[in-house]
This record gives C-alpha cells, sequence and structure tokens, in this order.
C-alpha cells in the first residue's frame, strides 16, 4: 500500500477534512477539531476514576486510573472503552476508537501493527484525529515519503511503561525511533513534548497509552 494514500486526503482538502485513510478508512476531523486547532489548555487532572466519560478530577497523579485533560473521547462501554481496551493490545485497542484512527491508519501503512503487537510493557503515545488538523502541508508532504512516516510513527513508542509518577518527577524517555520524548506537568496537564495529554495512563493488553493533542516530530 503506498504512503501517499494515507494523507492524500490532508493535501487535497482543507484541514481539518480528511478523506479516505490507507485507502480503506473514510472520515473527517471535522467533528473532532470543529474547524479550530486542537486544545493546548488542560483542566485539572490527578485522582482515581471509575470507567467512565469523565475527565479525572484534581489529585497527586499517582492514581492508577486514566487521567488526561478530557477523557470523555473514551467511551464508557463498549468498543473502544476502557474495559474494552484493557483486554486488547495496544494498536487494537486504538482501533476500537474513531477517534483515534488517523495514527491507526499511519501505524499499520508504516507496517508496525505487528511489531507493536509482539512488544511487552511498552507505551505508546497517540495523537488524537485533531491533532492532525495542526500539520502543515509541509509537515503532511513529508510524511508522504515512507522512511519519514516510519520515524514518525516510531518516535511515538517509548520501551517502557510511563506512569503518572513519571510525568510528576518529569524526565526523558528513549523511544523506538531513536529520539527522545520529555514528559512533565504543566500546571495541573501533563505534557509530552508540550503536547497536551487529553486522556493517558490507560492500560491495555501490552502497553499504556496516552492520547495526545499534537502529532510529535522526530529530531532531524
Amino acid at each position: 500500500m503506498r504512503v501517499h494514500g494515507v494523507f492524500h486526503a490532508i493535501t487535497e482538502r482543507p484541514v481539518p477534512v480528511l478523506g479516505a485513510l490507507a485507502g480503506v478508512l473514510a472520515l473527517t476531523l471535522a467533528a473532532a477539531a470543529c474547524g479550530t486547532s486542537p486544545t493546548t489548555s488542560a483542566t485539572p487532572i490527578g485522582g482515581a476514576t471509575p470507567p467512565g466519560p469523565q475527565s479525572p478530577a484534581a489529585g497527586t497523579g499517582t492514581a492508577q486510573g486514566p487521567v488526561g485533560a478530557d477523557c470523555t473521547m473514551i467511551p464508557a462501554h463498549g468498543t473502544g472503552s476502557l474495559r474494552s481496551m484493557s483486554t486488547e493490545r495496544a494498536v487494537a485497542a486504538a482501533a476500537g476508537n474513531p477517534q483515534l484512527s488517523v495514527f491507526v491508519a499511519a501505524v499499520r501503512t508504516a507496517g508496525l501493527d505487528r511489531t507493536l503487537a509482539a512488544r511487552h510493557a511498552y507505551t505508546l503515545m497517540i495523537p488524537a484525529n485533531s491533532a492532525f488538523a495542526g500539520l502543515s502541508k509541509t509537515d503532511i508532504i513529508h510524511l508522504h515519503n515512507s522512511g519519514d512516516l516510519l520515524r514518525t510513527v516510531r518516535y511515538h513508542a517509548v520501551a517502557a511503561r510511563i506512569g503518572p509518577a513519571q510525568f510528576d518527577r518529569g524526565g526523558s524517555y528513549a523511544t523506538m525511533e531513536g529520539g527522545s520524548l520529555r514528559v512533565g506537568r504543566s500546571g495541573s496537564g501533563y505534557t509530552v513534548n508540550g503536547a497536551t495529554v487529553l486522556c493517558g495512563n490507560i492500560k491495555t493488553a501490552n502497553a499504556t497509552v496516552y492520547v495526545i493533542s499534537k502529532v510529535l516530530q522526530p529530531p532531524k
């Protein structure tokens, strides 16, 4: 499958509307992005949260439940819910949520779905569909190249599980791409290379997932 097929609609149509992805997906970001740039502000996070659509309450950040600025994007029940995701490997779990479908398509087009499925105890940063609205046309054209797409996807995976406590302390973590990601706090919000964690510390069968507000760019 040609890499161009994944991002063709982004260059042919005004962002944030996306057309067919990877030749098999058809979706738009209009509903997710509402014609605006991805959110960069965060509401208080931390505290334990039962499985459901509500964002966590303010707390110390040491809870084992999901944390983030917008955990309403995770369904309370059924496919794509916290319970459903906990039984599946990370990419398959993300595929159950339509708001994560662009990155899932990129992973599959890059040929990394099997590689990631075989890994254990890693962390995957997944840009929400609305994050792709923040890409410049230059960035999108850059991703037409299969090597650049592969590097970008690999840059979103860290070969260790990262929890809220690591965000509280701050620090850098090596990625599968070879570069590093910096995690930390900004006020009451969690960040990854400056991107807001929309919902994170989501446990899947083989990884911890953080849904973020931007597509992370590997160092050049």
